[in-house]
């Protein structure tokens, strides 16, 4: 099973609202800039030429201009190729660089996934009416036609859900409009927090019981394991937590080197059970010792063992008696790129009494190459399984997000987004580094 874009994922599985559509804006800019600084970015294949392994993707459109291009970037590969649209259709011919790959097919801010292996045909069909998380995708993959039915399922039986979602996507992708007016992007963002709170209610009272209930019936895959991560980030309901459970044990062995079946087990594992405490028959013992583990403001920090990139082990607990940042980030994360220049001149500043240690949830290949691209003076670990328990023990769904940690352990702040660093001046002042961030941030 290959895992889809996580630059994807983490957009999908934030729960900030009012960071998200800044959010959009930075990950789209990330993963271009991130195809043109690597030099990766190709044009289209002509289909007549493309050789026997290449994967052919021919796709129809109603209601979107001829000339629109559309982004095919291939997950872990920082390589991007273009569908262009001509008289309602549009074809493009791709090099796989492995076997069995995954794409993200843009279109404004929604994304889509596309599994494929060497030679295989690939059909797209979609309408400008409707977010491309909709359009269908057919091929003979299996995690493809898994994909279709989870949609169908929700089409069928959730259509009040299908609909939100589909008008949430929409009403966002308006902030990709240049000719919209600013009063129109502030109100398309007032309907987008509407929408959102509407889709997360419905989540909570029907679309999760009814996903799992259709889980429970179907083979392990890719979607499997994005819905079941999606539950245990953002759903803490206990009788819903244990049914997530249940059903995760459908992974083969062999599918725990996967990164995200990885990071899915340690967020089921740390799933939080205070909420509706009062309202379930749950073991409560077994509540208070799964709440338990996970970090709250006030107590003393999670230790995890990680690992710098020369293989050297580490404890975040070798910095008691000083000041200790730490920083959750991954590989062309949009806000976690803005705030390096500015983390990197304070932890200079003032290294004599605080460490900065950014964790990164990501491959290990990513996070080599991100030495590459920035060289830090702070330290930059991660663990086996993209750090994905100490992920799930902070509560991490926004990125970056910093913990911010007194030099007895114990756990100050944990504040989300990049001007969540804005937090750390109070208990180390820098006045400098402040006031450029604050301007930084306003401009």
């Amino acid at each position: 099973m290959k895992n889809n874009l996580s630059f994807a994922d983490e957009l999908r599985l934030s729960t900030n609202f009012t960071n998200i559509n800044e959010m959009k804006r930075n990950l789209l800019a990330s993963l271009l800039a991130l195809c043109a600084i690597a030099g990766q970015a190709q044009g289209t294949q002509n289909s007549n030429s493309a050789s026997l392994d290449s994967i052919i993707i021919e796709g129809v459109v109603t209601n979107i201009a001829d000339g629109t291009h559309f982004p095919l970037i291939q997950e872990g590969a920082n390589s991007m190729q273009e569908a262009i649209v001509k008289d309602g259709k549009f074809r493009i011919a791709v090099l796989p660089q492995q076997e069995d790959v995954t794409y993200a097919f843009i279109h404004g801010d929604s994304f889509i996934s596309i599994y494929a292996k060497s030679g295989m045909k690939i059909k797209v069909k979609g309408d400008g009416a409707t977010s491309v998380y909709y359009w269908g995708v057919e091929s003979d993959h299996f995690d493809q036609k898994e994909n279709n039915a989870f949609n169908q399922f929700i089409k069928d039986k959730l259509p009040d859900y299908y609909e939100l979602d589909n008008k949430l996507r929409l009403t966002s992708e308006r902030h990709f409009d240049e000719s919209s007016t600013q009063e129109e992007r502030d109100k398309a963002t007032q309907e987008d927090s509407v929408l959102y709170q509407q889709l997360e209610a419905s989540r909570k009272e029907k679309y999760n019981a009814a996903i799992l209930d259709f889980m429970k019936d179907r083979p392990f895959s890719a979607r499997m394991i994005e819905e079941l991560r999606m539950i245990a980030s953002r759903d803490q309901i206990p009788t819903i937590i244990e049914k997530a459970r249940e059903i995760f044990k459908k992974a083969p062995q062999e599918a725990m080197n996967d990164e995200r079946v990885a990071e899915t087990k340690a967020k089921l594992k740390y799933a939080d059970y205070q909420e509706r405490l009062g309202e379930q028959n749950t073991d409560k013992a077994k509540i208070g010792e799964q709440t338990a583990k996970k970090a709250k403001i006030g107590e003393q920090m999670k230790d995890f063992t990680l690992f710098d990139r020369k293989g050297n082990k580490h404890q975040l607990s070798e910095f008691k008696g000083k000041y200790t940042i730490l920083e959750f980030t991954f590989f062309g994360c949009g806000g976690c790129v803005f705030i390096k220049p500015y983390l990197e001149e304070f932890y200079k500043r003032n290294k004599d009494k605080v460490e900065v240690v950014a964790i990164y949830h990501d491959t290990e290949k990513n996070w080599m190459a991100e030495e590459e691209r920035y060289k830090a003076s702070y330290h930059e670990w991660i663990s086996n399984a993209r750090s994905a328990e100490p992920v799930a023990a902070y509560g991490v769904t926004l990125f970056p997000t910093f913990v911010i940690i007194d030099p007895n352990g114990k756990i100050l702040e944990m504040p989300a987004g990049s001007s969540g660093f804005l937090n750390v001046f109070k208990y180390i002042p820098d006045a400098e580094v402040e006031k450029k961030l604050k301007e930084a941030i306003k401009s």
